[in-house]
């Protein structure tokens, strides 16, 4: 009789695909659009606020639109639906480039909504949390380091068309090499589940390598259990260990989101312009680092300390940033530490979920926690707007996510401890 195969290859091969349709159109389109705000005001005259009204629009559908992705994933093939998903957002972004129109910009916002509902923060933890049964925590960071790494590439690369052919052709160039790629990528590489393609997941436990000495129909059923271990979608609606855990990861979003007010704080106070500029730099290195380390702890001492460790380097970092003044060591010492708790949105957030309530029923649980997130990057620029245009001064912001930070190290061990009530013995 047939004999369950090693995994060890396919998991890598759909990280790949992950990678195809979440770290590439992520970190070239969506982590480069803040160059293309500038050309656009200047061409057509229009204020900030209505060039990027469609980056507030896309958030909120997003939140909108992730339980239900989380149900398609889990119900059809999310290789033929990530390819999809790939195909209409590069197009969209392609057609962005000849844009003219605020509606067309807004139209672009509600499509990147529906479509980053899936490939945002929803289907690359939930594809690769099956394929892993071990290492998951270093995949999902190769996958966000990968992002952080092509978005470090392609702003200046952006910027430098820009400069020489206007931003519709960058826009445009942009665009085609990440449709091309995200969706060659995912369709080659992308496959549902390793009960599906009868081999094993990596780092398959001593029982499932035994599986390999039985009947095929035996092994697909030992992987199978595997794969429904953990809490059902009822208990974890029940559980308060479901509401502290999408509290958690929209508060890492929160924090990661203050990155995007340092630029305005440095040119504000002591430090300058140029001191901002560099530290947006140095958050990215930090955040890769970050969430390579992160990943690497998390299947070495688990999540529950790895997410201390992220939500400490946190604080910390934003800590000595805030308080260094005029000294550029000190502040970019705090930047660098603030990577950890940067990197923390995409490797504590999907890993913390797995850990809390098993991979069961991860598809769906984590699209609430991706509501969640999608919640919070649509409201965190406007609580740090609001906080500075009323007092002044970044104190309150700074205060803000330290406090942020301190509240998660206090949910987390509690979210852990509610959420395996339910299913672990």
């Amino acid at each position: 009789m047939s004999k369950v195969k090693s995994g060890s290859v396919w998991a890598w091969l759909v990280l790949i695909g992950c990678i195809g349709f979440y770290s590439i159109p992520t970190g070239i389109i969506a982590n480069t659009s803040g160059i293309f705000v500038a050309p656009v005001m200047d061409q057509f005259g229009w204020s900030q606020t209505d060039t990027t009204m469609y980056r507030t629009i896309q958030p909120i559908v997003s939140a909108i639109c992730a339980p239900f992705a989380g149900k398609l994933l889990e119900k059809y093939d999310p290789r033929w639906i990530m390819t999809a998903v790939s195909a209409v957002f590069g197009l969209a972004s392609v057609a962005s480039a000849f844009a003219t129109e605020l509606w067309q910009w807004n139209l672009y916002g509600v499509v990147f909504g529906v479509t980053a509902a899936f490939f945002m923060y929803l289907a690359a933890p939930v594809l690769i949390n099956i394929w892993f049964e071990k290492g998951a925590g270093i995949a999902v960071s190769i996958s966000a380091a990968t992002l952080s790494l092509l978005a470090a590439i392609a702003s200046p690369v952006g910027q430098a068309l820009i400069s020489a052919y206007g931003w519709q052709t960058a826009r445009l160039v942009l665009s085609l090499v990440t449709t091309v790629a995200s969706v060659v990528l995912c369709a080659a590489f992308v496959r549902k589940s390793p009960s599906v393609m009868n081999v094993l997941p990596f780092g398959a436990s001593q029982a499932e390598e035994n599986a390999e000495e039985r009947s095929a129909e035996e092994a697909a059923a030992a992987v199978a259990a595997a794969e429904n271990e953990g809490a059902s979608i009822e208990e974890a609606r029940k559980s308060p260990a479901m509401y502290t855990l999408i509290l958690v990861a929209g508060i890492f979003c929160m924090c990661a989101a203050f990155f995007q007010q340092i630029p305005a704080f440095c040119a504000h106070g002591e430090l300058g312009a140029s001191v901002g500029a560099m530290a947006v730099s140095i958050i990215m290195v930090g955040g890769i680092v970050g969430k390579l380390l992160l990943g690497a702890l998390n299947d070495k001492i688990g999540i529950q300390w790895t997410g201390l460790i992220a939500t400490i380097g946190g604080a910390l970092g934003i800590t000595l940033a805030w308080q260094s003044g005029a000294n550029e060591a000190v502040f970019y010492a705090g930047m660098a530490i603030f990577g950890f708790g940067y990197a923390g949105l995409t490797v504590i957030a999907p890993m913390l979920t797995r850990g809390t309530f098993g991979p069961r029923n991860y598809s769906q649980i984590y699209s609430w926690v991706s509501t969640g997130i999608f919640i919070a990057t649509a409201i965190s620029f406007t609580v740090y707007g609001l906080i500075y245009d009323n007092t002044g001064s970044y104190d309150g912001c700074f205060m803000v996510v330290i406090a942020l930070y301190v509240v998660a190290a206090v949910l987390i061990p509690f979210t852990l401890k509610a959420g395996n009530k339910l299913w672990k013995k």
